[in-house]
């Protein structure tokens, strides 16, 4: 009967879920249905209090009671859970239960014999949408004793036939055409058409416009490179129209003066003219009204003339032209200039948008402003009106009867946050994250019950730019990537106890827009200005009481006209819709995970305040005032690093460096109003170590400074410990550098105008971020990714979403390993089956586009963008077309592999076929039989048949087990060789021995084709060295995150000329920690047992002796795996921890089982133990689920062993 109450416990609790009104009624279903399932299964009933086997972790689609998901069988697993002191526990059956938030019964799977525990699909009748279904799993161990636990989820709308149609008529609605948000002095990409009209009566000749005047970076000489202090009107671009030269037959001039940006710029002088076609301005229409024109992408800039072909362009930013520099000019303030004696008229100033559809963002000016020039001349500027974040909001009522329950579901073209009644729901930031919106758009399902009340009731939302708009890619010409307007979609569905239910959707009619809120403007790249003097007229704004008379109605915001029709074959046209669906949220959203305060402050400058959060972090600051003066205009300015104290950086010394976040600005403004009060940005992110405050008077004490650490990795699944603390800092700094750049999709870096999710990054880092966390979904949506941008050729993206990059087959091969990766952890056939088709196309153009008929060989097209090691210090001594070769024999063994598991035995075999073809013709090109020396192929013609001879291009051939067996020992011998030795970088600079050499692609090998080939003493030596280039390097430069470069900065030369192109944030070279898990602590994966139902432990103790123990465990999906090992007195000691329901085969290096004892008893003699194999100076045990601790006499001669312990592993499916 213990059983029974606790089942009639849990069917209450989970009425909880609704009102109290309603709690009885719903409490008597479950109960009702609880005792049908217990009378069902007397069992239950009986259970004796000895089965010491308990249900966790009870899962549906990888969640923990999910709410709103669109799977129409959904899968369930759930985790058998005894204490440490029990072994050999494992399931024998099981059976699921499902019912209806009725308490109707909708599936039983029956006792079904199975020790299966994951991903078990659903079978029952068709679900149904927005409904709340109760799921029970009774388990039954070994011993026949049963086990059971219950948990819910929840479908979503569940849309079929159409992406609409669960939606009840809602409409995506926004502001109106003159609504589109503005901050001018934070927008790098434009496009300005200003009207001009000289004034013929008195004869005038000259007249001009401005922009990008009074930037206050230009102003401060803390904050531009050039150390300019420019006051008011001092900085500015100046277009001017001459027509003097008219009169002696010549053509007009245009004439571009850049003031105040550069200390050589001069006022007097054109920085450049251009000459304007005598078809377009003449001596009959000279005095004309007549229309200039200019694009602005990051400084570079076009020139037009009444609407007629470009006239001329010039780069205008003093740094440098394009993406990779801080940007300059922004609009800021425009004004005119009309010289002394002359007038002119500007009938209309507009400001709109680069890229497709270009919609006019505010008309300045507009009207016969007709400019005296008088005695002196007449300059002015002035800030362009702009409309702030977009606000909606509607009000609605509800009779005073009882709700059983209320959802809301929402998502929005842009970011949102949405508000109910003066509350925020959900905990989100930027939801509703980033996909490939075109294809793939996703919504969020809350529950709001407890929200709503009788009565009236108000719903809003804000929303900013995210990821639809501003700042996109790393080139001006996508911003605006999707659109240039944000709109919101919700649907509140109200359900009342007596089964009436209220719907209040997204709609023009019913809601209101304000455009004057105090979120001034918001963007990930730019930051987020905020004026809190503004709050005080929106103070309430989503309660029903507000006064919204100010508001004006919202519109429906359509695609047409308000999305983007720009695109190419390599960068998709988002303006396709076709096969769009709109579906519910899966994977892991954009959370707090974590709260940092800063450790110190330093005054660099009179009134610069710097202050160190100790730690490279990804996201807001949350700063306390207190007594400010209403109207203080504090800005905020984040960095990774600040310059050091070398010659190089004289003027700088001691400030933060901005040069490598490039042209996103990376900064806040906040705009007090006096009081307590906090800073606490919610529509942008910023990837930094350091916060600059400037415009307050006195540094803030370090505890009002703190980070809000942000990302999509809400916590980790493992962890990994040893004796060597700079290794221990290797690892955390690979768990930050995950932490910053899992968020929303894996990007490359989180700081500068990127922020992409490349796809040769997480290609190498997939295996490593399947052990740091449960990434089955996050990834599965980045999947989804790549198959919504995959070119019609076949061809997958280099960046996904948005598409295009450059990177080639290297960075392609991600639609292959990551889905592999993600099978192989996870057990998930289905991504593999949703996925396989792409996949497939993309092998096929592999072979239909990159393969050179004379010669056989991969050379893609031979051009720059084909990458091959990507910041490999020897990456110009490789032969490309090797590496290449030796990716795309890997994409085909796991092409086969993953066919077999689908039952593609057709497709299997030809890929077989293929992969032995490509194998044999690789060991013909590249590898020299006589040396085991990697050559030249043809594809370099003046180096044909030389030796390459460096670490990756050994590695990637050994790793991947494409060496002939007659050559392998040979290879074998010339990588560890190549690592023992003293190299030489591609710029001349000499290496120690032990030196990492490799870029992108072959360290995330290097250690395992080491480890396999029995030279982890080699393996230890690379992760244990400290001079460059080596993974500790940058631990011993005071890295806290994982660098994009090896030395991407040193005490002795600072940054060494890489300012821009230099994350300090990257987590691509962190993928050596999938060799500490596999090899360091031993845990690996068995192949035919994907999800880690059976593993293999094979720790490696250090053959150096340097590090003297490891530990750690890794969470799988059937519950946590714990290794470790000691090295002390003459022995090692190990300890493990095998789950319940799996099984591990366990290798220790040992002469002989008699010199192996668990916990002083000899092995034979111990439960959960059988015996395998010994010899070779190994011993193979079989270790049912518990906990174990072996000792092992330390007598073997571990580094000196050769065995090809890699072809032992890979014939047992290891890896």
């Amino acid at each position: 009967m213990k059983r029974l109450g606790k089942f009639i416990i849990f069917a209450c609790l989970i009425s909880f879920i609704t009102p109290k009104t309603s709690r009885m009624k719903r409490c008597r279903i479950h109960i009702l249905s609880v005792l049908f399932i217990c009378l069902s299964f007397p069992t239950l009933l009986y259970a004796t209090t000895e089965n010491p086997v308990s249900i966790k972790k009870l899962k549906v689609e990888y969640a923990e009671m999910p709410l709103g998901i669109d799977v129409e069988k959904p899968r369930f697993s759930w985790q058998m859970v005894v204490p440490d002191t029990e072994r050999g526990y494992s399931q024998k059956a099981y059976q699921i239960i499902v019912t209806d938030e009725m308490g109707s019964l909708v599936w039983d799977s029956g006792k079904v014999s199975s020790d299966l525990s994951l991903n078990i699909e659903y079978a029952g009748t068709p679900l149904q949408p927005a409904t709340c279904y109760f799921w029970t799993v009774n388990v039954w161990n070994q011993r026949g004793e049963q086990s059971s636990e219950t948990s819910w989820f929840e479908t979503g709308l569940m849309s079929k036939t159409s992406p609409y149609e669960g939606w009840s008529g809602a409409k995506w609605i926004g502001g109106g055409d003159k609504d589109r948000m503005l901050y001018s002095h934070y927008l790098p990409v434009f496009r300005l058409n200003v009207s001009l009209q000289l004034d013929e009566k008195s004869k005038s000749t000259r007249a001009g416009f401005v922009y990008g005047a009074n930037d206050k970076r230009l102003m401060d000489k803390n904050k531009n490179l050039y150390h300019l202090q420019n006051g008011k009107d001092e900085s500015y671009i100046k277009i001017e129209l001459s027509i003097d030269s008219l009169a002696s037959g010549k053509k007009a001039m245009l004439n571009v003066y850049r003031v105040g940006y550069h200390p050589d710029d001069q006022g007097s002088v054109p920085f450049k003219s251009f000459p304007v076609p005598l078809t377009w301005i003449h001596e009959n229409n000279k005095y004309a009204q007549h229309t200039i024109s200019l694009t602005s992408d990051l400084g570079f800039t076009r020139f037009y003339v009444d609407g007629g072909e470009e006239i001329g362009w010039v780069n205008l930013n003093p740094l440098g032209q394009g993406g990779d520099f801080i940007a300059f000019p922004v609009v800021g303030d425009v004004g005119f200039d009309v010289p002394a004696g002359q007038f002119a008229i500007f009938p209309k100033m507009e400001i709109a948008n680069l890229r497709s559809p270009s919609n006019v963002i505010t008309t300045c000016k507009e009207g016969n402003n007709r400019i005296d020039g008088g005695v002196s001349g007449a300059f002015y500027t002035f800030t362009p009106k702009g409309n702030s974040a977009p606000m909606l909001r509607t009000v609605f009522s509800t009779p005073d009867t009882e709700i059983a329950k209320a959802r809301l579901y929402v998502t929005s073209r842009g970011i949102y946050e949405v508000y109910l009644n003066g509350k925020r729901v959900g905990e989100d930031y930027f939801n509703p994250g980033i996909t490939q919106y075109n294809k793939t758009h996703l919504y969020q399902t809350f529950d709001v019950t407890e929200y709503v009340h009788s009565g009236r009731n108000a719903l809003g939302a804000l929303m900013a730019e995210g990821w639809w708009s501003g700042g996109a890619t790393f080139t001006g010409d996508n911003w605006n990537f999707f659109g240039d307007r944000q709109s919101l979609l919700a649907k509140l569905v109200i359900t009342y106890s007596d089964g009436r239910t209220d719907v209040v959707v997204t709609d023009p009619l019913s809601w209101q827009y304000f455009s004057e809120g105090p979120i001034t403007y918001g963007s990930f790249f730019q930051g987020e200005v905020y004026d809190a003097l503004r709050e005080t007229a929106v103070e309430g704004w989503s309660m029903a009481s507000y006064d919204a008379s100010a508001w004006k109605p919202a519109h429906e915001v359509a695609l047409e006209g308000n999305i983007s029709t720009a695109g190419n074959p390599n960068m998709p046209w988002v303006n396709d819709y076709s096969g769009f669906e709109l579906t519910g949220q899966f994977g892991q959203t954009v959370k707090q995970i974590n709260e940092l305060t800063a450790l110190s402050v330093e005054e660099v400058r009179p009134g610069v305040f710097v202050y160190d959060m100790g730690q490279n972090m990804v996201g807001v600051p949350r700063i306390s005032l207190s007594g400010m003066k209403p109207g203080t205009e504090i800005t905020l300015r984040f960095a990774e690093v600040k310059y050091p104290d070398l010659p190089e950086y004289e003027g700088s010394i001691g400030m933060i460096m901005l040069e490598n976040i490039r042209a996103a600005m990376a900064q806040d403004v906040y705009i007090a109003k006096g009081g307590q009060e906090i800073i606490s940005p919610r529509f942008t992110y910023h990837g930094y170590r350091f916060i600059e405050i400037t415009g307050i008077d006195k540094p803030l004490p370090v505890g009002a400074v703190k980070g809000v650490v942000l990302s999509s990795i809400h916590e980790l699944a493992s962890r990994y410990e040893t004796s060597n603390t700079q290794v221990n800092q290797l690892w955390k700094n690979i768990t930050w550098s995950s932490y910053g750049n899992f968020l929303s999709i894996p990007t490359d870096c989180p700081q500068r105008n990127e922020r992409l999710g490349w796809a040769g990054d997480i290609s190498v880092f997939s295996r490593t971020a399947t052990y740091l966390a449960d990434v089955p979904q996050f990834l599965r949506r980045y999947l989804r990714s790549m198959r919504d941008v995959q070119r019609t050729d076949g061809r997958f993206p280099d960046i996904a979403p948005l598409g295009g990059g450059f990177g080639g087959l290297l960075w392609g091969s991600a639609g292959i390993t990551v889905p592999w990766e993600c099978y192989q952890q996870y057990g998930d056939t289905i991504l593999l089956s949703e996925h396989y088709d792409a996949m497939k196309r993309y092998i096929q153009y592999i072979i239909d586009n990159t393969i050179e008929t004379e010669t056989n060989l991969i050379v893609q097209t031979r051009s720059w963008g084909d990458l091959c090691d990507w910041l490999g210090l020897e990456d110009e001594k490789n032969d490309k077309s090797l590496v290449w070769e030796a990716y795309f024999i890997y994409d085909l063994e796991l092409m086969a592999k993953m066919a077999t598991v689908l039952g593609k035995a057709t497709d299997a075999e030809w890929f077989r076929e293929l992969h032995a073809a490509r194998k044999d013709f690789f060991n013909k090109t590249y590898i020299e039989p006589e040396t085991g020396k990697t050559r030249f192929s043809a594809f370099v013609p003046e180096k044909k048949g030389s030796h390459i001879d460096i670490q990756t291009s050994y590695v990637l051939p050994l790793a991947f087990n494409i060496i002939d067996e007659e050559n392998r020992n040979k290879v074998i011998a010339n990588l560890a060789e190549t690592v023992k030795r003293k190299n030489t970088t591609d710029r001349g600079q000499q290496c120690p021995p032990y030196s990492l050499m490799t870029g992108f692609i072959g360290t995330s090998w290097i250690n395992k084709a080491l480890s396999d080939y029995g030279h982890s003493d080699l393996a230890y030596r690379l992760l244990q060295q400290t001079s460059y280039p080596s993974w500790l390097y940058s631990i011993e430069q005071g890295a806290t995150t994982i660098w994009e470069r090896l030395n991407s900065y040193t005490r002795t030369d600072g940054f060494g000329g890489n300012n821009r192109m230099n994350s300090f944030n990257h987590y691509s070279f962190g993928a050596v920690g999938a060799w500490m898990y596999n090899y360091s602590l031993g845990i690996q994966r068995d192949e035919t047992s994907p999800g880690f139902k059976q593993f293999v432990l094979k720790p490696m103790p250090d053959p150096t002796g340097k590090m003297t123990y490891a530990r750690g465990y890794y969470d799988s999906m059937y519950g946590r795996i714990e290794s470790g090992w000691k090295v002390e007195s003459g022995v090692i000691r190990y300890t493990f921890t095998v789950p319940a329901n799996t099984t591990a085969t366990l290798y220790l290096p040992a002469a002989s089982l008699r010199d192996v004892r668990e916990k002083t008893k000899p092995v034979r003699k111990c439960k959960g133990i059988e015996f395998i194999s010994e010899g070779n100076g190994e011993v193979v045990l079989k270790l049912l689920s518990g906990s174990y601790s072996f000792e092992v006499k330390k007598d073997y001669p571990l580094a000196e062993r050769k065995r090809k312990k890699g072809e032992i592993a890979r014939s047992k499916g290891i890896h």
